[in-house]
């Protein structure tokens, strides 16, 4: 049997599970709270495997990111060199924020 944080499928005669991801949305925001347009988020640490390269935000800094159950740790980059990081939990739950320091 195959606990619900899985999927179990058939490939030959062994039984495959695969973690089912959640896709969470997230923001990155500067030092006053503002949006932050073209930074890139990634999972630079996890528990689990993630197929996720990299992101770029959008104009209001906002993102989007597949995580399975498990612990991770994202980090996002600007242009500029600012950057910010943030331990979250996997699965399904509240926006993440990053926040990025100069």
């Amino acid at each position: 049997s195959c606990p619900t944080s899985w999927t179990c499928s058939r490939v030959g005669s062994r039984r495959v599970r695969n973690l089912l991801r959640a896709l969470r949305g997230g923001r990155v925001v500067d030092a006053t709270g503002r949006g932050v347009t073209g930074a890139r988020v990634s999972v630079v640490w996890g528990t689990a495997p993630t197929p996720e390269i990299g992101r770029r935000t959008g104009d209001d800094g906002a993102f989007q990111v597949g995580l399975p159950p498990g612990s991770f740790r994202l980090q996002a980059v600007t242009d500029s060199g600012g950057s910010g990081e943030v331990e979250v939990e996997g699965g399904e739950g509240p926006e993440i924020l990053i926040r990025i320091e100069p």
